[in-house]
């Protein structure tokens, strides 16, 4: 199985407040891609030391990439104000991206994993694979490390038999 996170889920991890090999574990250790509107969100979004972990997480992840990236931007102007036509224009805008997420997700057979339970709604009126985590407490992950998982993510993305397939970075 291959899936890909919702930057929910990476900051999540990258925080400490949820645990990878839970997640991993959850999902049956499926092979992990990363879709660039993820990767963009995590960029514009973290800076210092947490960035520097973004950077080599996006460097190191293989992307996940619809067949027709134009024919999902498509898709997606028609379905926002059909699935939220009570959101005002800059709610639409805002959720733009996960409707993108999951349509990535639905022409690839890649499976999104978030932490936001707003895709259930989503998901009436699109198709696609699906996997929503409950959310952890900080000390369930922290009880995880305890237990010899990592909750950082650079060790864990990078170690081999992780379920994270990473590529060597020539940037």
């Amino acid at each position: 199985m291959i899936a890909f996170f919702d930057t929910n889920v990476h900051v999540d991890v990258l925080r400490g407040t949820r645990a990878l090999a839970d997640v991993l574990d959850a999902l049956g250790a499926p092979l992990v891609r990363l879709c660039p509107i993820v990767a963009s969100e995590l960029l514009r979004g973290i800076t210092g030391r947490g960035g520097r972990a973004v950077e080599r997480l996006v460097r190191s992840l293989v992307a996940i990439e619809p067949p027709s990236w134009r024919r999902c931007w498509l898709e997606a102007g028609r379905l926002l104000p059909r699935i939220f036509a009570h959101h005002e224009k800059i709610g639409i805008a805002r959720l733009q991206n996960d409707v993108l997420l999951a349509l990535t997700a639905r022409h690839t057979g890649a499976v999104l994993v978030t932490g936001d339970a707003h895709f259930v709604t989503l998901r009436r009126h699109v198709s696609f694979p699906l996997k929503v985590l409950r959310q952890e407490s900080p000390r369930h992950a922290a009880a995880a490390s305890h237990r010899g998982r990592s909750t950082s993510m650079p060790p864990m993305y990078g170690r081999s038999g992780s379920g994270i397939t990473t590529v060597p970075s020539d940037r």
